[in-house]
């Protein structure tokens, strides 16, 4: 059976605005290999960056036609026929009488890719065009791959790369889903009526990293080393993670959390997380984790005691790091988009940070994670999570019914 064609159009503005961190989200959302993912741009540069990866590339880089007045002034009327009944909300201002003279006809250019698309997509990944992407190259670029998609029959995923603000609504709309890299951006695109609910998504926070102008070296170092950590710890992709880091000072607190993690109801697959260096009376900490808890690990059949020195990719690759003391786990949980429960008997109760909360009573943090679940990750999803929704979506549509407007 044939695989779907997933084709991601990137323009220069965005590779460089992500300093190239964008062919990494490329990677990323191919991994399973249930599609075949090609790259489009207007530059060569950004093709030959992708060829290393084994990804088909297409270069269109186009070229501007003369200017003709003619020929805009009988668009701008065309323009003005089509909307004459669209007016402003609450008004009877119709649309045309705003931008017909001004931003439509001003910015009308012509521009001749060189050729048909040697492939028909059947699904375009492609960067909203905000403030800071609105390039002359890459408006031509996005105009072009939009209309491909477009004869293709094909839905149209926007990815947020510009922060969205009110003054890019309109260019939003010429998408069919989308992968945002906040909850403020899901609701904005939500608000304003742009798109169902159902069909705007948050990217998780090593996504949306990959997203933005700024440079972690951990996370650099992690996307390295994510397909093989998994691996070895055998992480799951699907239920929730739970990184539980131990500590011999508080073998009574970990007991507890064991306990009450009886009483999850979402899937979870837990990490009991310890290191070889640490002894007590001749007794490792691996040993003495399966000695103390031995009744709550046959209870637990998702948990596994963990001694990866290399604790850090252990909890990269968790959704909720939850331990009985503040400590380097906690900060960095918290520091990378984790929620970070502190768990400790007579502690207090508070938020110390946006994802750090420090609650002493182990039934109350299983309730906060729960709804932590329900409320995150009902509409968090990694970009390739996304795509095969699009792409199942799409199927289930009737003939025409694409919602974008290429």
């Amino acid at each position: 059976m044939k695989k779907p064609v997933v084709l991601f159009a990137v323009g220069e503005v965005e590779w460089r605005y992500t300093q190239e961190k964008f062919r990494s989200l490329v990677e990323r959302a191919r991994a399973g290999g249930r599609w075949e993912v090609c790259v489009a741009s207007h530059t060569q540069e950004i093709c030959d960056a992708f060829k290393p990866l084994g990804i088909k590339t297409f270069c269109f880089p186009g070229k501007s036609l003369p200017y003709v007045p003619e020929q805009a002034i009988a668009m701008t009327d065309l323009m003005i026929r089509l909307t004459q009944d669209i007016h402003f909300p609450g008004s009877r201002f119709p649309l045309w009488k705003a931008i017909a003279m001004d931003d439509y006809q001003g910015c009308l250019d012509l521009w001749e890719p060189p050729g048909r698309l040697p492939v028909r997509p059947d699904l375009l990944v492609y960067p909203l065009i905000g403030i800071d992407n609105s390039t002359t190259a890459s408006s031509y670029f996005y105009t072009v791959m939009l209309a491909e998609a477009k004869k293709a029959g094909a839905p149209v995923l926007g990815v947020e790369v510009s922060p969205l603000t009110n003054r890019q609504t309109f260019a939003a709309t010429l998408a069919d889903y989308y992968a945002v890299k906040t909850d403020y951006s899901r609701s904005f695109l939500i608000d304003r009526g742009v798109a169902a609910a159902d069909r705007i998504f948050v990217l998780p926070p090593e996504e949306n990293y990959l997203l933005t102008c700024r440079s972690d070296p951990v996370l650099d170092e992690f996307f390295k080393q994510e397909a093989s950590a998994r691996e070895r710890i055998r992480a799951p992709e699907g239920p929730i993670v739970i990184f539980i880091p131990h500590n011999v000072a508080f073998v009574f607190e970990i007991r507890e959390i064991l306990k009450s993690l009886k009483r999850l109801r979402h899937p979870a697959a837990i990490f009991l997380n310890v290191t070889g260096s640490v002894t007590r009376h001749s007794l490792n900490e691996r040993e003495i984790a399966e000695k103390c808890y031995r009744d709550e690990i046959r209870a637990l059949p998702n948990l596994v005691v963990n001694q990866e020195e290399g604790w850090l990719w252990t909890m990269f690759l968790s959704d909720v790091v939850w331990g009985p003391v503040c400590s380097v786990y906690s900060e960095m949980a918290s520091f990378y988009g984790k929620l970070s429960i502190v768990t400790q008997t007579f502690g207090e109760k508070k938020w110390l940070g946006e994802n750090l909360f420090l609650e002493p009573d182990p039934d109350q943090a299983v309730r906060m994670i729960e709804s932590w679940v329900e409320q995150r990750r009902s509409h968090q999803r990694r970009l390739g999570s996304i795509v095969g929704l699009a792409l199942e979506g799409d199927r289930a549509m009737e003939p025409g019914e694409a919602a974008h407007g290429a």
